[in-house]
């Protein structure tokens, strides 16, 4: 049997799933072996803190981590346990993009292009309202309204024409088009759902400075609810008691702790400081795995850890602004496919995280994701290549570049410097430029910048590719892609067609065409992706983050053991 890269056989990989699978929706807690316990708090070690506590304006790593404990969605994305085991009773091709979350079903009608849902009852927000079709209709249309700046506005809104309520516990989305990942925009992690009217127009919780809001964070229906938020140094959840599965969550509280750095952060794991830490360092991680697989648990009974190691589900990569008014040198397609061949995937990989880096040249793993295809391949290597389209470009002495990096952040500091050396083999002298939070996209928006270090993948081709690749036409995009200035009526002809593709194998194919024009283009260049884990003390039981799309949902049927 063929193995991969990592050592794990398909049947191997297919094993996982009898580990214990998700429940056909978050619904009812799991069944235990054990005796679930009451009380206490978790504390977690985190590498960073969303900037603001408003879960509809930024929908990344970290924001997720936070909405994971207080805010839910529509849907939420079939989690890795759940795709493992359908994949190995019924075939890849089963596999659901989503399950139900505050839907408790749905029925998708007009090829496509409307969305019927019928909502959970007895559900309430952390406020003591009760969920309803009132709270889905303005959470969209807040989501929808360019001046909130929530970054799930393309990809929920982009074909939303309308929305109706037929009754309390039923909202319907009518697109303009059919539009194949609308249960995926719709689900927590993208667009959480808030009661109505809880925000004034206008307003970004914890940002504006004329709103003075009432709590550190608007309402949710999660099993947690947000009591303390500082930015820098900790976030504090309480057990929401009205919580709608009964008996849960069994914890009393959650505390994140900011610890930057991987090191420091595992070794107060190690030290049982903390009871869970987010992103263990990657050179114990690696010495654990020797010997050992991805994707099944590691237990090491010496130590009292657990760790559950396996392919990041992003793909670090260079954004380069094409916009073709803006003061780039990445305008030019002959200079942007210059810099392509500079990069030496596998040794970037290698460089950047040993035997933990995987060389890529799209934004989704096959191994991992339906949005990835095993046989996409990088350009190779070629800098006489490089530096012969460089002098066609006009500059036969090279250029100065900027490349701007969030340095605490995908290792973005190391990164630049391997990009740095091997682009300057060719003639590109990159000026490394240093920011921080709201400081790195402040420039991007209106295209002020040369190129940037970025992700791509997450959870849908809509995700990112379309984000950052289809142009827009509000404000302050004005008929670009949004931050990469990308004017290409082909690129947006190939990312509606996969967009409009309900049908999961016509939607990959669709896709594919997507990836491999993007490659010859060189808008984006993908570089590396990287085997991480999470680690946990044996003094959180029933925890179990392959049932759960992010791990930190997982807490709402965690217990401790004193």
């Amino acid at each position: 049997m063929k193995e991969n890269k990592q050592g794990l056989t398909r049947r191997e990989f297919l094993e996982l799933g009898a580990a214990g699978a998700a429940t056909a929706a978050l619904g009812a807690p799991t069944a235990f072996a054990e005796t679930p316990k009451r009380g206490g708090t978790l504390t977690c070690g985190m590498a960073w803190m969303i900037q603001v506590p408003d879960p509809q304006r930024y929908t990344g790593t970290w924001a997720r981590q936070a909405s994971a404990l207080s805010y839910e969605g529509l849907t939420t994305p079939t989690p890795v346990g759940e795709r493992l085991r359908i994949t190995k009773e019924k075939g890849p091709d089963a596999v659901p993009d989503v399950l139900p979350m505050l839907a408790e079903n749905w029925e998708i009608e007009k090829g496509g292009s409307r969305y019927i849902f019928h909502l959970k009852k007895g559900v309430k927000f952390h406020n003591g309202k009760e969920f309803d079709s009132a709270d889905v209709k303005w959470s969209w249309e807040r989501i929808k309204d360019p001046v909130h700046v929530c970054s799930a506005r393309k990809m929920l809104t982009e074909f939303l024409k309308s929305i109706d309520m037929p009754d309390r516990y039923t909202i319907v989305a009518n697109l303009d088009r059919p539009y194949g990942g609308f249960l995926k925009a719709s689900a927590w992690c993208n667009s959480p759902l808030l009661p109505k009217d809880s925000i004034p127009y206008g307003v970004t919780w914890g940002q504006t400075p004329s709103f003075k809001p009432p709590t550190p964070a608007p309402p949710g229906t999660g099993p947690f609810k947000l009591v303390k938020f500082q930015q820098k140094l900790e976030a504090v959840y309480e057990r929401f008691d009205d919580y709608y599965v009964p008996g849960l969550p069994y914890l009393d509280k959650v505390i994140y702790k900011v610890i930057p750095k991987a090191t420091p952060r595992s070794l107060s794991l190690r030290a049982k400081n903390v009871d869970y830490a987010y992103g263990v360092e990657s050179n114990w991680l690696s010495k654990v795995l020797e010997g050992r697989k991805i994707n099944e648990l590691i237990t090491l009974e010496k130590e009292g850890i657990k760790l559950f190691p396996r392919i990041n589900s992003v793909t670090f990569s260079i954004f380069l602004n094409s916009h073709d008014q803006a003061d780039t040198p990445f305008k030019d397609e002959r200079v942007r496919q210059a810099l392509d061949y500079c990069i030496d995937r596998k040794q970037f990989a290698q460089a950047l995280y040993g035997n933990l880096g995987i060389p890529m040249a799209q934004g989704f793993h096959p191994a991992i994701s339906s949005w990835g295809y095993p046989d996409i391949k990088p350009r190779e290597p070629n800098i006489e290549k490089a530096r012969k389209l460089l002098k066609e470009a006009g500059y036969p002495n090279g250029l100065d570049v900027e490349l701007k990096i969030f340095p605490a952040w995908g290792r973005m500091d190391k990164a630049a410097q391997i990009i740095q050396q091997m682009a300057g083999r060719a003639g590109f002298r990159f000026k490394i430029n240093v920011k921080s939070g709201i400081q790195y996209w402040s420039g991007t928006r209106v295209y002020k910048y040369h190129s940037k270090i970025y992700l791509l993948g997450g959870d849908d081709p809509q995700h990112f590719y379309y984000l950052f690749l289809h142009t827009e036409a509000a404000k302050p995009s004005n008929g670009y892609a949004p931050s990469t200035g990308v004017k290409d009526p082909i690129m947006d002809k190939l990312l509606e067609e996969q967009a409009g593709e309900i049908d999961i194998k016509k939607r990959r194919a669709a896709f594919k065409k997507v990836v491999l024009y993007n490659n010859e283009k060189a808008y984006l260049l993908p570089y590396a992706a990287a085997i991480g884990s999470d680690g946990w003390t044996m003094k959180l039981k029933n925890f179990r983050p392959w049932d759960y799309f992010m791990p930190q949902q997982a807490f709402r049927e965690t217990w401790l053991e004193s």
